[in-house]
């Protein structure tokens, strides 16, 4: 006779199965945004702060206050701030995760890059600073060919080149963080993504650039003190446009 119960319920894998990272999102294809959906992030960036305007300044102020203290450091600090710096800036997208997914929020996640995906994010300072070097050597090599008899022509050209450079660079790697920790992407990966993200939504990005950096120069008049209010705006800002791009 058999031992099977009847009124058991089955059973399968599916109940055994490790659950999905905390941090884990489903990543897709980057989408294409108007400059009202990039203007819009601003606005939601300061609603995801109610409630939690105290744990985010502070973990902006630690991060401000750690990579100033390292570039004290001769040489070893500066190298030190260039690999840390994605660690923490990993902890404050950890920090808008949380609020936006528990609704609470917690100053320990600053750390959380120190503990999750930490080689990867290391990683991408890396290959900031190969990226770097390699434009630096490029853009050197243009501008000791032409800059010399070139004359104001070749001065105005070295000076475009030099721009497109510092977007694309920008480009490169504006969403590698959250692409790698809450995305679980590799580096050239996110890169890759990142890249297509911005260029897709150029007109986008470049009026978003110019109004936040009018709100950072217009808060920077009484003493920096606006920066303590705009800068959790910026950095929520910064998780919804993510979301909004990336995540299905």
């Amino acid at each position: 006779m058999s031992d099977m119960n009847p009124y058991q319920q089955p059973q399968s894998d599916v109940a055994n199965a490790a659950p999905a990272s905390a941090n884990e999102f489903t990543i897709i294809a980057p989408r294409k945004i108007s400059v009202g959906d990039a203007m819009g992030w601003i606005g939601k960036g300061h609603g995801m702060l109610s409630g939690h305007w105290g744990v985010v300044l502070g973990a902006l102020v630690v991060t401000v206050l750690i990579t100033s203290a390292l570039q004290i450091i001769p040489l070893l600090g500066a190298i030190a701030q260039i690999l840390l710096t994605p660690l923490l800036y990993a902890g404050i997208v950890k920090i808008f995760h949380r609020i936006d997914t528990e609704n609470r929020s917690d100053f320990s996640d600053l750390f959380a890059g120190f503990s999750d995906r930490t080689s990867p994010l290391i990683m991408t300072a890396v290959a900031q600073l190969v990226v770097l070097l390699v434009a630096g050597v490029v853009l050197g090599g243009l501008f000791f060919l032409l800059g010399r008899d070139g004359g104001t022509a070749a001065i105005v050209v070295l000076g475009l080149l030099a721009t497109v450079a510092m977007f694309v660079f920008m480009f490169l790697f504006y969403f590698v963080v959250p692409l790698i920790f809450l995305g679980q992407k590799g580096v050239v990966d996110a890169m890759k993504l990142s890249l297509d993200a911005c260029l897709k939504n150029i007109i986008p990005f470049i009026v978003y650039t110019l109004v936040i950096s009018l709100i950072l120069v217009v808060a920077a008049i009484p003493l920096l003190l606006g920066w303590l209010f705009v800068m959790p705006i910026l950095a929520g800002a910064y998780y919804v446009s993510f979301k909004q791009l990336f995540v299905e």
